[in-house]
């Protein structure tokens, strides 16, 4: 069966939606993308934290599972968090 294939019941499993095409390529491509343009609320972070942790841990490709950075950092502009924590 295709990573692709696998990754999307997987994702579907994991947040209850079907993913995005972007969020599979993130996931499922040869290359992990350095730069990604979508627009607000369409599934960024389900795309970086869940496509990360796909590449990383379950990948059918061993040598896209090695290749994948061990770590992922994840930063929030501060303006964010101080909306988010305002009364």
């Amino acid at each position: 069966m295709r990573s692709d294939h696998t990754f999307v019941r997987w994702l579907q499993q994991a947040t209850g939606e079907a993913p995005f095409p972007f969020q599979v390529c993130f996931a499922c491509g040869e290359i992990l993308a350095q730069l990604v343009y979508v627009p607000t609320g369409l599934g960024k972070t389900a795309m970086v934290v869940l496509g990360w942790l796909w590449r990383r841990r379950f990948h059918p490709n061993e040598e896209i599972r090695k290749t994948t950075p061990r770590r992922l950092v994840y930063c929030l502009p501060m303006r964010v968090l101080v909306e988010q924590t305002h009364i």
